[in-house]
């Protein structure tokens, strides 16, 4: 996988800006990156002027040929995106050192893409293909593979898409419809970016963190929250949880009191956008697969460290 498309897996979308004007495409893309998504899919016509405007957008153009491809490389794009999986048009791109998120929603397909060097596929048209199921059941079978569902993905769908690991982004034009487009409505498609970025992060509070000095206090403690609201108890190397609201740390760790978890659906993401606003991190941990689990911001509050968690 590409630099770009792990960046892309980061941002979570990616929304297709699907009109002919260039002027149109550029200030759609803008207004995208001011609600948070640097990320689109666009015509090749169009993909140099994004390109020109917005440097750092992770930038890809729909191809159906050769002369396609040739036209999208020029333009500087980071990939191209194909409807379905033309293996031809798939050599072509892996000659020209350029990449390719083919469409595919069969086992089979997904097999001979595989088979041709490629780990990211365009899910399309989604709805039609089963959707979330479908993708979760071909993730069974094909683990290493990363899913960008496309074709009517709408907003009533963002949250359990964006909770599948399979998923790298959500694409479509919801977030920025062809009606908002036209209109130059710019605000209105920021404001969309924007709430699809909270609906993809899903921030909750996750749980409280109780700094102890041992592992007798931090189980007493624990049992104390189990004795008197009935938080079931269970142990981890370093702490005891009571339920999934209370954590009691074995000996101290950041923060003087603790900490408070946020969790959200995935802490990769979150972490990502997060920065993008400007709010630093001074630690990560990750699990054995390399799946961020916590991310400590520099920044505590009222003597509590803060980071981000998975939702479990």
């Amino acid at each position: 996988m590409t630099d770009a498309l792990k960046k892309l897996g980061e941002i979570g979308f990616l929304p297709t800006v699907d009109v002919a004007d260039a002027a149109k495409a550029v200030e759609t893309a803008k207004a995208l990156n001011e609600g948070g998504i640097g990320a689109c899919v666009a015509t090749v016509e169009t993909a140099a002027a994004i390109r020109a405007a917005l440097p750092e957008c992770v930038l890809g153009a729909c191809v159906a040929t050769a002369e396609n491809v040739d036209a999208a490389a020029a333009a500087g794009v980071d990939f191209v995106v194909s409807a379905g999986l033309n293996p031809a048009l798939v050599e072509y791109c892996v000659g020209k050192n350029v990449a390719i998120v083919p469409g595919a929603t069969t086992a089979s397909e997904i097999e001979l893409g595989v088979s041709l060097g490629l780990t990211v596929f365009n899910f399309f048209p989604a709805p039609v293909a089963g959707g979330l199921d479908a993708i979760k059941a071909l993730a069974e079978a094909f683990p290493t593979v990363r899913f960008v569902p496309t074709g009517a993905v709408d907003w009533a769908e963002i949250d359990a898409y964006s909770r599948c690991g399979a998923i790298l982004a959500i694409g479509g034009r919801f977030v920025a419809p062809c009606s908002a487009v036209a209109a130059g409505d710019w605000a209105g498609i920021a404001a969309n970016a924007k709430r699809a970025v909270e609906l993809l992060l899903g921030l909750e509070m996750g749980h409280v963190g109780i700094n102890c000095q041992s592992s007798d206090e931090a189980g007493s403690t624990a049992d104390w929250f189990f004795k008197t609201f009935g938080l079931a108890t269970r142990e981890t190397p370093i702490s005891f949880f009571a339920g999934a609201a209370v954590e009691t740390m074995k000996s101290p760790s950041f923060g003087a009191n603790g900490h408070i978890g946020i969790a959200a659906n995935s802490a990769a993401r979150a972490a990502y956008h997060l920065q993008r606003q400007g709010v630093e991190f001074r630690a990560f941990k990750c699990a054995p697969d390399g799946t961020l689990i916590a991310a400590y911001l520099t920044e505590e509050i009222g003597g509590f460290a803060v980071h981000l968690c998975p939702k479990y």
